[in-house]
């Protein structure tokens, strides 16, 4: 069954009465997630963030053992800029560069507590865990999926 427009925006609703306001959309490169998170971003009015557009020179230029400590500030800083009411982070493929000493799940996770955000994640859920093939590396990397909202594209 293809998943909706309608779905979506459902499924964020929900999100939003919750601590961590969080829908993932999971799907392999060409499911449909940035084509999806545009179309959202037009026919709603919520606004689509790349996230290149997270990685500052302020976070680049830290030493990496404090990076995972201060993303969810810095890039916490960045999406209250945009005052917008739902958040479409897409291209997170680049969160999960080893060099950048960050774990992208709960990075978005602790965003969600301060904004309601719908990321796009580039990989495939089994059920229980969330995974990313990391291009290069001999096994994918796994992710706990509890307590999230998820939205499988196929």
């Amino acid at each position: 069954m293809p998943v909706t427009m309608q779905f979506v925006v459902e499924c964020v609703r929900e999100a939003q009465k919750n601590q961590e306001q969080l829908v993932l959309v999971v799907g392999k490169p060409g499911s449909g997630k940035s084509k999806l998170f545009r179309e959202l971003a037009i026919m709603r009015g919520w606004e689509y963030v790349d996230c290149n557009t997270l990685l500052t020179e302020e976070f680049l230029e830290l030493i990496p053992k404090v990076r995972s400590q201060e993303a969810p500030v810095i890039m916490g800083k960045i999406l209250a800029d945009k005052d917008a009411d739902v958040i479409l982070l897409d291209d997170m493929q680049v969160l999960f560069a080893p060099v950048l000493n960050i774990d992208p799940l709960q990075l978005i996770k602790q965003l969600s507590k301060k904004q309601t955000i719908l990321a796009a994640w580039p990989g495939e859920f089994d059920g229980n865990n969330l995974t990313f093939h990391q291009i290069g590396q001999k096994d994918d990397q796994a992710y706990k999926a509890s307590n999230t909202r998820i939205i499988e594209l196929s």
